[in-house]
């Protein structure tokens, strides 16, 4: 099927960076940063947050990380750009009110609307199953950028790989 991206193939493929942007603390994400409808969606400015942005299977995409150390609580967004919009393809949190770190995603993206949180048809791995991390284990940038690479694979890129470490920048 012609369009349909498997949200494994885009963890799992060879990625492109288009851009590392810069973290931002004190500062409200625009809407323009990563694209979601609704008032519910927004990354206040007492978040520490940045965006990567990246091709992957001839796509696309924006990958939100963002954090709050005060609150213990993390969230990444993993979006394939449409038109002007992103489709969020699964969010990957930690946070006090379920247990350890997880993902709330979609298989793939067919019947889904660009625009919107659509991704919370599964939970990964399931609330009352074992969880390997129950901490945050962010103290810095460095940690949270670390941690988007290890479960985004961000630095599987082709061979002629971008000098320097992006979560410097």
């Amino acid at each position: 099927m012609e369009g349909l991206v498997k949200l494994r193939r885009v963890i799992n493929g060879e990625k492109t960076i288009k851009d590392v942007g810069s973290w931002k603390t004190g500062e409200k994400m625009p809407r323009t940063a990563f694209p979601v409808r609704g008032a519910g969606f927004k990354v206040p400015g007492k978040y520490t947050w940045r965006i990567v942005r990246f091709l992957c299977e001839g796509e696309s995409f924006r990958l939100l990380m963002a954090y709050r150390l005060d609150l213990q609580r993390a969230m990444f967004y993993l979006g394939k750009e449409v038109v002007s919009e992103m489709l969020v393809l699964c969010r990957y949190e930690f946070h006090a009110d379920e247990p350890g770190w997880h993902m709330h995603c979609i298989c793939d993206d067919k019947d889904k609307t660009s625009g919107r949180l659509t991704c919370d048809d599964k939970r990964l791995p399931h609330w009352a199953s074992f969880h390997r991390e129950l901490t945050l284990g962010i103290t810095r940038a460095e940690d949270a950028y670390k941690r988007a690479d290890r479960v985004f694979r961000l630095s599987k890129t082709p061979p002629y790989e971008l000098e320097g470490q992006p979560w410097q920048a």
